[in-house]
């Protein structure tokens, strides 16, 4: 699996892995399935109220309405997705994939207009397909011309959670998560959603909790295992 190191404009370095083209190709079959059904969905609304046109206008007023409720579904729905999921639709969160822009910002709308444009035009013809088996950075033309790339954050279990706190620079100090207590491991899971809305992809918040288990957390060595006492984090979990 390809990664990719990226540094923010504050200047960290933060170690992304990269979505490949069996993933993102999984991810858009699940978006197109859903595209599918909302444009049946809206047939059958169009179907189920003909009877209320006349004949002379009846069968001319739905297909032009069905054609720009097929339009505002094929070109809208990746755009709306991504802006109002932070980088993501619905065959991506099930897939654990996640759109940024090449300086690991959250993409914008102009980042999203541009990769729906290319999507409905060149991708649409499969090039981009192609195009992402020899990129380096599995880019489509679309993410070349947005300036984005298309990451990897799902986490299959805790050690992965716990690996990605290290791979962001988190300090060590911080002990594994089976060690935590409940509000601790809920404090650490919550930063870990919300990184990609935050500045410099949560960092300072990053480091804040790694300040809190720094001075709050009291370590005592138990049958040979690294136990950690229970201490208030609801600063960090209001942060």
């Amino acid at each position: 699996m390809k990664t990719i190191t990226i540094i923010t404009p504050s200047n960290i370095e933060i170690e992304y892995k990269l979505a490949g083209v069996g993933s993102r190709l999984a991810a858009f079959i699940i978006d197109t399935i859903l595209q599918l059904l909302a444009t049946l969905l809206c047939a059958g609304i169009l179907l189920g109220i003909n009877h209320q046109l006349s004949d002379i206008v009846r069968i001319s007023t739905l297909l032009a309405i069905f054609l720009v409720l097929s339009f505002v579904i094929h070109f809208g729905y990746f755009i709306v997705c991504e802006l109002t999921m932070n980088g993501q639709t619905v065959g991506k969160m099930l897939f654990g994939l996640r759109v940024i822009r090449d300086n690991g910002q959250p993409i914008e709308f102009t980042q999203a207009l541009i990769r729906g444009i290319i999507r409905s035009t060149l991708d649409a013809m499969y090039v981009g397909l192609f195009v992402i088996l020899f990129s380096k950075k599995h880019k489509r033309i679309g993410d070349m011309a947005a300036g984005t790339i298309v990451i990897i954050e799902k986490y299959d279990n805790k050690y992965e959670a716990a690996q990605s706190m290290q791979d962001h620079n988190i300090p060590d100090f911080i002990p594994p998560l089976e060690n935590m207590t409940p509000q601790e491991r809920a404090v650490i899971e919550n930063w870990l959603r919300r990184r990609h809305k935050l500045p410099d992809y949560g960092m300072e918040i990053g480091v804040k909790i790694a300040e809190y288990f720094r001075l709050q957390t009291v370590c005592k060595l138990n049958n040979g295992r690294l136990q950690v006492a229970p201490t208030n984090t609801e600063n960090i979990t209001e942060s």
